[in-house]
């Protein structure tokens, strides 16, 4: 190439990849906590906010834990003035903006655990995404009624 401006340019073209980083690199977790349930309960249900630092939309495919048998990544839908959840494949997080997984919207389903859990632990949790990276988190555990919106402890039914 007679060009040195195309052969560096071409050049870079070879070595950006190694330089790109992935989804988990680009996604900053906020505020990760699950909800307390008392002994008899094996399902709990997991919220975070997800910032996207990066420049490109990416998605939370799926979750694990060692403290449940199984996560599924969930939403709430109305189903005739019903509020139900449903199941979903994964969850957009937009590039330079922000999923946020909260009560009575998307959220983590955290099934089987395999003991209660109490306020003030942490439980361990890892964000799957669509480049199959991930990202180890540690939620807090919190007790539901101590959420508040406007004044007023928020319920909800699962």
């Amino acid at each position: 190439m007679r060009n040195p401006i195309t052969a560096l340019f071409l050049g870079f073209l070879l070595i950006a990849p190694v330089f790109a980083g992935t989804a988990a690199d680009d996604i900053q977790v906020m505020d990760p906590w699950a909800r307390e349930v008392p002994p008899n309960m094996t399902t709990s249900a997991g919220f975070l906010t997800m910032k996207n630092n990066g420049s490109v939309e990416h998605r939370l495919v799926g979750a694990e834990s060692p403290a449940t048998g199984m996560v599924e990544l969930h939403t709430h839908i109305n189903d005739n003035g019903v509020m139900r959840m449903r199941p979903v494949k994964d969850m957009p997080i937009p590039a330079g903006g922000t999923t946020e997984l909260k009560p009575g919207g998307l959220h983590l389903m955290l099934m089987m655990l395999k003991k209660p859990l109490k306020a003030g632990e942490k439980m361990p949790i890892t964000l799957i995404f669509e480049d199959g990276s991930k990202k180890e988190i540690q939620a807090e555990v919190r007790r539901f009624d101590m959420m508040m919106k406007h004044g007023k402890p928020m319920h909800m039914q699962h």
